[in-house]
C-alpha cells in the first residue's frame, strides 16, 4: 500500500499549506468585498502578491529539497511580516470570528516546529508578539479603528499556543519508528542474518530502491559490505582502503547530492545546516550513488556506516529516522556480539567444569582401581581368594557409573539448584564409599545435622572432597583422612581436610591442588593448603549465601 503523500515530507506539506491559507484569504476578501475596512486596494496586493509568492515554493518544494530548505529561514520571515501586514489591513475593529489571525499564528508555529523544532517556535512566538504589538502601536498612533480588548486576547491565545508547540516541537525530536525485527536462529551465531534484516527493514521503512552497510571491526583488516538493491541481499568483504578510513570518522547523519556539492547535515541537537563542497565519501563511490542518506554508527568493536539510495522522495524529514535506524544497527551489532561471546564464554566454562569433573572423579577412580588391582595381584600371588575384593571393586565400579550417570543428567538438564540435599549424609556417604575404595581409614566430623545446602553445591565439595583424598593417598601416602564441617559466625561454611601423610616436600613448598582451587574459587570461597604434623591440611571456606 502506498504511504500517505505528505509521510514525512514537512516541505511539501508546509508550502501547499501555505498556498491553500493565502488562497482562502484572498477568496473570503472577494467574496466579501465590505469585510475590508482600512484599504481594499492593498489588501487585495498584498495577498495577490502573497499567493502568488506561495506557489512559486510550491514549486520548488516539489522539485528540489536542496532550495526547500535553503529559503525556509527567509520565507518564515515574510510569512511572519505578510501575515500581519495582511490581518491588520483587510480586517475591521470587530471582525472577530472571520479574521484569519488564528488560522495563520497555528501555521507559522507548526512551520518553525516541523522546520526546526522547539528553539524555532520559541523565536518565532517572541517575534509574533512583537510584531503584533508594534502593529498594534502603530495602529493606535495612526488613531485607526483597533479593539484593545481583541488585541490582548490575541497575545494571551499567542503565547498558549507557543508552549503547546514548543512541546510539540521538542516531542518531534524523537521520532517513533518500529523496532528491528528479529531475525531466527541462534543469539550469537546470526550476524549476517542481523545485518540482512536490519538492512531489508531500513529499505522498506524509507521505501528506498536501495540500502547498504559497512561495517569494520577496529582489531581487523578488512571491512564487510553488505547491500540490499531490491530486496536482493549480496555481501563483499574488502581490505582496508579509503571505505575503512572514512567510517572510522564518526560524522552526522547527511542528506547529499554529490555532484551538485550540496548537503544537509543533522546535528546532535536537532538542528540542520546546510553544507556546500566537493563531498569525498566513499561508501556512496563504492555503492554508484550519487543522491542519498549517509549516517554513522558505533560498535563496540568497531564501527559503520549506512547509506540509502533511491527513494522517491527523499527529504529533511528522513534524516532523524536514519539517524535512529543506524542506532538501532549498532545496537543490534552489539547484542549479537555480546551473545557470542556469552556463547564462546558458557563454552570455555563447560570445558573446563567437564575437564574437572572427569578429572576428580572418573581420573582419581581409574587411578585407585589401579590400586586395587595391584594389590590384588599380591593377593592372589599369596594364596588368597580374591572373591571378595573382585566384588569390592565390582560394587564400586556400579557405583562410579552411577555417579557418571549423575554427571551426564546434570549436562543434559542444567544445574538443579533450587532443590536441597544434606551435605553431612552426602560427605559421609561418600567418605564410606572412597576409603573402601582406597583402603584407608575415613572420618567425618560435622558438629550441626543436618546441613541442608543446594545439590549443585554439594556435588562440588563431593569432587573436592574426592580430589582431595584421591591426591592425599597417591602423593602423600597416607592411612587415615578427617573431614570436618563447621558454620562459623562470621557466616561462613569452613571444611577441613587433614591427612596423616607425608605432606608436601619441603623442597618444592606447599602447592594448592589446581583443579580444587578452581572450584572453591568459582563458588565465591577461598582455599588455604599447608603442612601439618603428619600430612597436609585443606581449610576452605565458603560464603553462607551459597553454602545455604
Amino acid at each position: 500500500m502506498k504511504r500517505s503523500l505528505f509521510i514525512r515530507r514537512t516541505g511539501k506539506a508546509l508550502a501547499t499549506s501555505r498556498a491553500i491559507l493565502a488562497l482562502v484569504f484572498l477568496l473570503a476578501l472577494w467574496i466579501d468585498p465590505v469585510q475590508p475596512a482600512r484599504s481594499l486596494t492593498a489588501g487585495f496586493a498584498v495577498l495577490t502578491v502573497y499567493l502568488a509568492w506561495s506557489i512559486l515554493l510550491v514549486a520548488i518544494a516539489w522539485r528540489s529539497w536542496w532550495l526547500d530548505f535553503r529559503l525556509s529561514a527567509i520565507v518564515h520571515g515574510i510569512d511572519i511580516l505578510a501575515f500581519i501586514g495582511a490581518v491588520y489591513i483587510t480586517e475591521t475593529g470587530r471582525g472577530d470570528f472571520s479574521s484569519p489571525f488564528m488560522a495563520f499564528v497555528v501555521f507559522l508555529l507548526i512551520f518553525s516546529a516541523m522546520r526546526w523544532g522547539w528553539a524555532a517556535v520559541l523565536r518565532t512566538a517572541v517575534a509574533l508578539v512583537v510584531a503584533n504589538s508594534l502593529a498594534g502601536v502603530l495602529l493606535t498612533t495612526l488613531h485607526l479603528d483597533i479593539d484593545i480588548y481583541r488585541f490582548g486576547r490575541r497575545q494571551s491565545y499567542m503565547v498558549v499556543l507557543s508552549i503547546i508547540m514548543v512541546w510539540l516541537g521538542v516531542e518531534r525530536r524523537r521520532p517513533l519508528l518500529p523496532p528491528l525485527p528479529e531475525p531466527g536462529g541462534i543469539p550469537g551465531e546470526r550476524r549476517d542474518r542481523v545485518l540482512a534484516n536490519a538492512l531489508s527493514h531500513v529499505r522498506t521503512s524509507l521505501q528506498a530502491r536501495g540500502a547498504a552497510l559497512a561495517v569494520v571491526r577496529d582489531e581487523e583488516p578488512w571491512l564487510d559490505v553488505v547491500k540490499d538493491i531490491d530486496g536482493t541481499i549480496t555481501t563483499d568483504r574488502i581490505g582496508p582502503n579509503e571505505i575503512a578510513e572514512d567510517i572510522s570518522h564518526v560524522s552526522d547523519p547527511m542528506l547529499f547530492n554529490r555532484p551538485s556539492g550540496r548537503g544537509i547535515v543533522l546535528g546532535d541537537d536537532g538542528a540542520m545546516r546546510a553544507r556546500m563542497e566537493r563531498m569525498e565519501l566513499p561508501l556512496a563511490t563504492y555503492c554508484g550513488v550519487d543522491e542519498g542518506l549517509l549516517a554513522s554508527f558505533v560498535t563496540a568493536d568497531g564501527h559503520g556506516q549506512l547509506l540509502v539510495w533511491g527513494a522517491s522522495d527523499l527529504g529533511v524529514d528522513d534524516l532523524s529516522p536514519v539517524r535512529t535506524l543506524a542506532r538501532e544497527i549498532g545496537l543490534a551489532i552489539d547484542r549479537e556480539d555480546m551473545a557470542a561471546l556469552a556463547q564462546s564464554a558458557a563454552v570455555s566454562d563447560i570445558r573446563q567444569s567437564l575437564a574437572r569433573d572427569l578429572h576428580d572423579s572418573v581420573a582419581q577412580f581409574l587411578a585407585g582401581t589401579l590400586f586395587r588391582l595391584e594389590a590384588l595381584r599380591r593377593w592372589i600371588r599369596e594364596g588368597n581368594d580374591p572373591s571378595h575384593e573382585i566384588d569390592g571393586m565390582k560394587e564400586a565400579l556400579r557405583r562410579e557409573q552411577a555417579q557418571l550417570r549423575v554427571m551426564i543428567d546434570r549436562l543434559r538438564r542444567g544445574e538443579e539448584g533450587d532443590r536441597k540435599t544434606d551435605l553431612v549424609e552426602e560427605l559421609e556417604s561418600l567418605l564410606g564409599e572412597i576409603g573402601h575404595h582406597w583402603h584407608i581409614t575415613t572420618r567425618l566430623v560435622a558438629e550441626e545435622r543436618p546441613l541442608s545446602v543446594s545439590i549443585h553445591l554439594a556435588y562440588e565439595l563431593r569432587q573436592v572432597v574426592r580430589e582431595a583424598v584421591a591426591n592425599a593417598v597417591r602423593h602423600g601416602h597416607c592411612r587415615t583422612v578427617e573431614v570436618q564441617l563447621a558454620m562459623e559466625e562470621a557466616g561462613a561454611l569452613r571444611i577441613l581436610i587433614s591427612d596423616d601423610g607425608e605432606g608436601f616436600p619441603k623442597t618444592t613448598g606447599v602447592m594448592r591442588p589446581r583443579s580444587i582451587s578452581e572450584r572453591i574459587e568459582t563458588l565465591g570461597g577461598r582455599i588455604a593448603v599447608s603442612n601439618s604434623d603428619p600430612g597436609a591440611v585443606l581449610d576452605i571456606d565458603l560464603p553462607i549465601r551459597i553454602a545455604a
